[in-house]
């Protein structure tokens, strides 16, 4: 079996960062990164976590497909991410999926240029019903 190399710090703020019009900041002493003053993901965690926004359903679906890596934050408004659990294009997902929540709709219609993808959060849903 092939071990996963472990996500850094680094790597959260080089994908988060890469999305449009994203920057970090802090709240409550705990970095975090937003689009248009908006939290789309925080670090709450140093460097073991990242918590990224998304849908109750969402939240619902990976926290039962993978109890450990994932779990439920805030009542399903927020998903914590064990970074030592998950590959990087998971994460790249789970940041854009985040990124889109809360981004006002024109600017979300720049990633979407980018190239074509499946409507957010609908990847990660499939993704989790697969075993």
């Amino acid at each position: 079996m092939r071990r996963r190399r472990r996500i850094t710090l680094a790597a959260v703020r080089r994908l988060a960062l890469a999305l449009p019009e994203a920057v970090e900041r802090a709240h409550f002493d705990v970095p975090d990164f937003r689009v248009r003053n908006k939290i789309f993901a925080a670090l709450p965690d140093g460097d073991r976590a990242v918590v990224v926004t998304t849908d109750p359903a969402n939240a619902e679906a990976l926290v039962s497909w993978d109890g450990i890596a994932f779990w439920n934050e805030w009542r399903g408004r927020w998903l914590g991410v064990r970074l030592d659990r998950v590959s990087l294009p998971v994460l790249r997902d789970l940041l854009s999926d985040a990124w889109r929540l809360v981004a006002p709709k024109k600017l979300t219609a720049v990633l979407r240029e980018s190239g074509p993808r499946a409507p957010p959060n609908k990847r990660l849903k499939l993704a989790a019903r697969v075993d």
